[in-house]
Order: structure tokens, then C-alpha cells, then sequence
């Protein structure tokens, strides 16, 4: 059910679509070659007054949080709708106040398997990895404990202890799904076929090191 404005709302609302039309269209006729600062400081103010008319009632627009985050500020600062995507946002609220909702994290205290070859054992090696609050918590025979969201220190750790050659870059697509996570609110499903991805990709890694006579002897 979309918000139920008053006549000064109403007014404002038609003028930030509007001035958004406007934007959208001079940047597809133009690109970035064009300067757009008065049109979306137009657009910005016009959001803003909107935005304040409605907290005084008790309907204060919500905003993802990715939004705020990204923008640097509260959603009631003057210069916070100077862009369009949270412009696009208020608009979105007016008509669902329910649209700009985060969705919910749901996989924190899931475990995981995350299973990984090893020439030194000529087998897979499964990995228990547990999605935590702060990051992930790893575990793999004697070795294994808390990590940050990159999975730093303990899969590194197991993946040298067995010598097993590993991508570079690894723990920032650890990190990156870990956040993914959180702000889509992946399910554990979702999250399990993310990780069989980095592990196959490890374990092709691993698979095509160099074993010509040269190497013999080398890890």
C-alpha cells in the first residue's frame, strides 16, 4: 500500500520524478560530458523537503542500508538525496514502505563443508567452515578457530600446512561473500554453492601446479 500524501507531498513528489526523468534522459542523450550539478541540486532539494514534510508526520522515509552507508550520512541531511539512486529510494518508500527493507541475514551459526584436493594426500580434504558474526570459524583437524571474513588466519593456515596451492586474492571473495550474505540475506543453499565454487577453484589450482621433472621434490 503506498503512502497516502498530502497535497504539498503530492506536489513535491511529481517534481523529483520529474527533475529524476530529466537526469536519466540528459545522462542517455549526453553521458558524463554534460554538468548536471543544478538539476540534481534541484532534485536533491525537492527530496529533502519531501522527505522532511514526511518525518513531521510520523512517516519518515527508510532507506536501504547499503544507502546510508554508501551516501555517508543520515537520510535527513541536506545533501543526502544529491544522487539519484537514493532519490530513486524515497520514491520506491512512497510507493511500498516496505521496498527499501534489508533483507534478513539467515546464515549466522551455519556450518558449511568446503572441500578441497591435496596432491600430498591424493584426496579431498573437507574443511567444517562456520558463518559467525564477525566473519567465519574454520576448522579442519588440529588446526582451526575464529576468522575474519576473508577466512584469515585458519584456512590459510590448513591450505599451507598441506602445501595445497591456492588462488591469489582468495580471501577477498571470502570477504565479499560473506558480505553478500548480509545485505541479500543468501541462503544457506546459496552460501554452500558460493563456497563449492571457491573450493573447486582452489582445488583446480592445486590440480594444475607444474609437475615436470624440474619440480620434483618441490612442496
Amino acid at each position: 500500500m503506498s503512502i497516502e500524501l498530502t497535497p504539498e507531498e503530492l506536489q513535491l513528489q511529481i517534481a523529483v520524478v520529474e527533475k529524476v526523468k530529466e537526469i536519466r534522459k540528459a545522462l542517455a542523450d549526453h553521458g558524463l560530458s554534460v554538468d548536471y550539478t543544478e538539476l540534481v541540486d534541484i532534485m536533491g532539494s525537492k527530496a529533502h523537503a519531501l522527505h522532511m514534510l514526511l518525518k513531521g508526520r510520523g512517516l519518515e522515509p527508510k532507506h536501504h542500508g547499503y544507502m546510508i552507508e554508501n551516501r555517508g550520512m543520515p537520510s535527513d541531511s541536506p545533501e543526502f538525496y544529491e544522487h539519484v539512486h537514493p532519490v530513486e529510494d524515497l520514491l520506491a518508500f512512497l510507493e511500498n514502505p516496505h521496498a527499501n527493507d534489508d533483507p534478513v541475514d539467515q546464515t549466522i551459526g551455519e556450518e558449511f563443508e568446503f572441500s578441497v584436493y591435496s596432491r600430498r594426500w591424493g584426496h579431498n580434504d573437507v574443511y567444517a567452515v562456520t558463518r559467525t558474526e564477525y566473519g567465519w570459524e574454520v576448522n579442519h583437524l588440529a588446526i582451526g578457530g575464529p576468522c575474519d571474513k576473508g577466512a584469515r588466519p585458519f584456512l590459510f593456515e590448513n591450505l599451507r600446512h598441506d602445501s595445497i596451492q591456492y588462488p591469489n586474492g582468495l580471501g577477498g571473495w571470502f570477504e565479499w561473500l560473506w558480505d553478500q550474505a548480509e545485505s541479500k540475506g543468501l541462503s544457506k543453499e546459496q552460501v554452500q554453492e558460493a563456497l563449492h565454487e571457491l573450493a573447486a577453484w582452489v582445488s583446480e589450482t592445486e590440480h594444475n601446479v607444474p609437475t615436470g621433472d624440474a619440480w620434483r621434490g618441490y612442496c
